[in-house]
């Protein structure tokens, strides 16, 4: 697979926060979480986002289903570990839940992540390091 990073287009604001497929559009992510939950959804589910570029400040919970193609999850500051956040009880509160979500070539700003154990982990190992 060729990748479509780094996303170098104009701005392009997406027309309607409730579709269920995204191309090429800038989406500030706590306004896609807005739009869902006046809908009468508490979590983001079903979508696929191509070339997207996703604006925080925010907290992605991701669950069961969700998937990153071509991802860049955002500076890091030199670890990838520094975007992850693990909750110390049984919920994350203040998060954006998200279910059976597609993530191919798209970027994200100012966005940190937590999941399950099993999703930390893999992010964790992530590198953006050649490998040789």
């Amino acid at each position: 697979m060729k990748s479509i990073l780094p996303i170098n287009r104009p701005l392009a604001d997406a027309p309607d926060l409730n579709a269920a497929r995204f191309e090429n559009v800038d989406i500030i992510l706590y306004e896609l979480y807005a739009a869902a939950s006046a809908q009468g959804a508490g979590l983001i589910q079903g979508r696929t986002f191509t070339g997207c570029r996703f604006q925080g400040p925010a907290i992605v919970l991701a669950s069961s289903g969700v998937t990153f193609t071509d991802t860049n999850f955002g500076d890091s500051r030199g670890d990838i570990k520094n975007l992850l956040l693990q909750p110390v009880g049984d919920k994350a509160i203040g998060t954006i839940p998200m279910r059976d979500c597609d993530f191919i070539g798209c970027e994200f700003y100012g966005v940190g992540f937590t999941g399950t154990d099993e999703f930390i982990e893999q992010v964790s190992a992530l590198t953006d390091k050649p490998k040789a």
